[in-house]
């Protein structure tokens, strides 16, 4: 896939030209999008806000194969073509990496806020190990920052909808000196409550967020180049509460609460239900600085350098089971230190050719407590039952601690051959190292400080803060691992252009996630045991073709992807308990797909695009473990989780001069996934069943961009629908995508 299909300020509106030409940095090099050798979709920062994608995970709208889900503790799981790892912890490195201006977001719960201010966004499909490193085996999304402007300009936008939703945003951008230039962005989101409850006057779901970048671009020289970028966001929405859609006892016998028996289910997206154990709210921040330095070291060589740092600090509190009970109530605190330096040397070769070298080197450390509040569900009720007849467990602690450093060099070539054929390849040599301590806590109740040693016969009792997870030998200790890691990613393309506008490649690459531990709920040590590295070999034929006059332009591709020991959330069985979440490997798996989008202009003033992609993905080899409701059954065969078949995207705008300075415009777009599952072996009741959303939009605005009036309308068939569910503790509980929203845009920039 290739071109945004959105870029309507570089397109020719007289000639109906629909080749954007957009330039993109995917090879770290500017080039167009429409002669990159990979599947890439490519979009305006402006053109996002046409469509209404605010955040990460509505790239879906636009993107064919992209897919975001939540993973139940508010830490975002992103898939490229099947390929994601569904985990929740916030040290959880993804498989879809998001960089800002090439730096790395390393930690997919840092990514709030990254479609701010914006010049574009690219999307890179397949692994991109080479260039952009390890986890990235999916695929890349790099969002480029609008920057300061040499000539003073200014803008602000403001917003009203449903649910009293309201956003405002502003830019100041120009000259400080005649070497030194800046940009300050703002944006803050507001609204009122969404969710209401399902057994009380209640309600959830206020918005305060808010968000600031300076920026500073200091040109010495012409051929010295400097940008720092300071950012900075806090976050004090209500965090989302589970919908409960069934229960499933998670310990046999006696005791599942009898309430959960009638307790009722949510029939629309605004029904929820939530307990008070936790304030249902986010206390987060996250501010951080980029230090981008080019220098020119001849006419055809640049060296590139790129510090960042980024502090990242968590409060959520999660209502995960979706009843008043106290089953799956959670409190997490986080806190992430990230740091990132790649330096390069690049150049042009033999013309049209390129070539880069260069280093990186990264280190962060992560801390996480989750608190748990359990004493309704079946693991806490069967103490209080004989033989113990100890109170119910109340909270339970889950700690980890994450320390990772990593090493790589690169390498990246490309040569033309001919005046028609080109060939590039690249390499990366990668070193990690993953230092990991855990364990499930005491919090101090007298269920985990006398039953459980009695239970496994420690004396003297397990003190309040002490570690309650067990070794092979039955006795608390808090778990300490440590996981080093090699890996070389390769990539080889051959580029074939026949034609002015026609172009044919074919790609093989290779890319790596490093291994990593997971902070949970461990009764036994054997649930920390870490995964090792996951591999992904990626086969890809594809094409981008202009047509009738660049009128129309066709993109689409083939591939295959061999799939080694693919991470997973699967499950060990434990005394009492049963089976409880642990990290495994899946040895042999394989996706395999393909991908086509068309942009049209067909009339004056009419743009249409349509984008499928299919994914067929499969276990490839014996694999037994443990469903989500303890069942050991062998995988072999069966479909990824949360892996629809299906996705398609559609966009549909026409524009229409109204005369003088103004035109008016109507669109539509459409997506739609087909239908998937939370397990390996699939069950009813953890289906998520297809879904499509319209959304629509009109308005009126100036031919010159200075300001702009529109109408929108998301989800406007108000269709029910959920993205995420999962099994916890007694409950199955899901998380619904909101209703039909709607409301006004006004935009207005000063140049």
């Amino acid at each position: 896939m290739a071109t945004s299909v959105y870029a309507q300020g570089a397109e020719d509106g007289e000639s109906g030209n629909v080749d954007g030409e957009i330039i993109v940095t995917a090879q770290k090099r500017s080039e167009s999008v429409n002669s990159v050798p990979m599947s890439i979709t490519a979009v305006s920062g402006n053109d996002l806000k046409a469509v209404g994608v605010t955040d990460v995970a509505g790239l879906a709208k636009i993107t064919p194969g992209f897919a975001a889900v939540d993973s139940g503790f508010g830490t975002p799981v992103y898939y490229l073509r099947g390929i994601g790892f569904f985990d929740s912890s916030i040290a959880s490195k993804p498989t879809v990496s998001v960089y800002a201006d090439e730096a790395p977001i390393p930690y997919s719960i840092m990514t709030t806020g990254a479609s701010f201010d914006i010049e574009r966004v690219e999307v890179l499909k397949g692994p991109q190990g080479t260039l952009f490193g390890s986890n990235a085996t999916g695929g890349a999304i790099n969002y480029i920052a609008a920057k300061p402007t040499k000539s003073p300009e200014a803008g602000f936008s403001l917003s009203f909808g449903r649910f009293a939703r309201h956003t405002a945003e502003g830019y100041a951008s120009g000259p400080l000196s005649s070497t030194l230039s800046a940009r300050l962005s703002l944006r803050y989101e507001g609204g009122g409550d969404w969710q209401r409850s399902l057994t009380r006057n209640a309600s959830l779901g206020e918005r305060s967020f808010v968000q600031g970048r300076l920026q500073f671009a200091f040109e010495p020289s012409e051929t010295v180049r400097f940008n720092l970028t300071l950012n900075g966001q806090k976050d004090k929405s209500d965090t989302q509460a589970a919908q409960f859609a069934s229960f499933s006892q998670l310990t046999p016998g006696s005791f599942l609460d009898p309430r959960l028996l009638t307790y009722p289910i949510a029939s629309n997206a605004r029904a929820a239900d939530w307990g008070t154990a936790n304030p249902l709210r986010k206390d987060n921040w996250q501010a951080g600085a980029t230090l981008r330095g080019e220098v020119d070291v001849t006419d055809d060589v640049k060296l590139t350098s790129i510090t960042s740092y980024n502090r990242f600090k968590e409060g959520y509190g999660l209502e995960a089971d979706g009843t008043t009970l106290q089953l799956s109530d959670l409190f997490i605190d986080g806190d992430i230190k990230a740091f990132n330096q790649e330096l390069r040397l690049g150049g042009s070769l033999m013309g049209e050719g390129s070539w880069i070298v260069g280093g990186n080197y990264e280190w962060s450390k992560t801390h996480e407590l989750i608190a748990q509040t359990l004493p309704d569900s079946s693991p806490s009720r069967a103490f209080s039952r004989p033989p113990f007849n100890f109170p119910a467990i109340d909270v339970v602690p889950q700690l980890g601690n994450t320390k990772y450093r990593s090493y790589a060099a690169f390498a990246d070539v490309s040569i033309p051959v001919s005046s028609t054929l080109t060939i590039s390849g690249g390499i990366r040599y990668t070193d990690t190292k993953v230092d990991f301590e855990g364990c499930t806590q005491n919090a101090g109740n007298l269920v985990y400080g006398t039953a459980f040693s009695l239970i496994f016969g420690v004396s003297p009792p397990i003190p309040r803060g002490g570690c309650v997870t067990f070794n092979d030998v039955g006795q608390p200790v808090l778990f300490q691992g440590s996981l080093p890691e090699n890996n070389v990613s390769w990539r080889g393309i051959v580029k074939w252009e026949p034609a002015n506008g026609q172009m044919f490649y074919t790609s093989v690459s290779r890319g790596f996630k490093n291994g990593t531990f997971a902070t949970l709920a461990g009764n036994r040590t054997a649930q920390y045991k870490p995964v090792v590295q996951e591999q992904v070999t990626a086969y890809e034929v594809g094409f981008k073709s202009s047509l009738l006059d660049r009128r129309l332009q066709l993109n689409g591709a083939l591939f295959y992807y061999d799939y080694l020991n693919k991470q997973l959330k699967g499950r060990v069985v434990v005394p009492i308990f049963g089976a409880l979440e642990a990290l495994v490997n899946v040895p042999k798996s394989r996706v395999q797909g393909a991908e086509l989008q068309l942009t049209a202009r067909p009339v004056e003033g009419l743009r249409a695009t349509i984008g499928a992609t299919y994914i067929d993905s499969k276990v490839t080899a014996p694999f037994s473990n443990y469903t989500s409701f303890g069942q050991l059954l062998d995988f072999n065969g069966t479909e990824f989780p949360y892996t629809p078949n299906w996705q398609m995207n559609a966009d549909l705008e026409y524009r229409h001069d109204m005369g003088g300075s103004m035109s008016a415009f109507v669109g539509a777009a459409y997506s739609y996934r087909s239908g998937t599952n939370n397990d390996f072996i699939a069950n009813p009741i953890l289906d998520i069943p297809s879904y499509g959303l319209l959304d629509l939009r009109a308005g009126v605005e100036d031919k010159d961009g200075r300001w702009r009036v529109s109408l929108y309308g998301q989800n406007v068939t108000n269709k029910f629908y959920w993205y995420t569910v999962t099994r916890r503790n007694d409950t199955i509980s899901r998380f619904a995508g909101m209703p039909v929203t709607y409301g006004v845009n006004f935009e207005f920039k000063f140049k």
